[in-house]
């Protein structure tokens, strides 16, 4: 029983971290999409 605790808190704790680096990762991509978003504008307006 108590390995089985063990193991369900281990488990927890993984999927946690897991969940904060998806996070993490999509606050990566947004900022990387806004980035080139932006740098897409500047190159349209400085063609004109």
């Amino acid at each position: 029983m108590a390995e089985e605790k063990a193991t369900k808190e281990e488990q927890k704790k993984m999927e946690e971290r897991a969940l904060s680096v998806f996070a993490s990762e999509k606050k990566e991509d947004m900022t990387a999409l806004i980035i080139s978003f932006i740098l897409a504008v500047i190159v349209l307006i400085a063609l004109k």
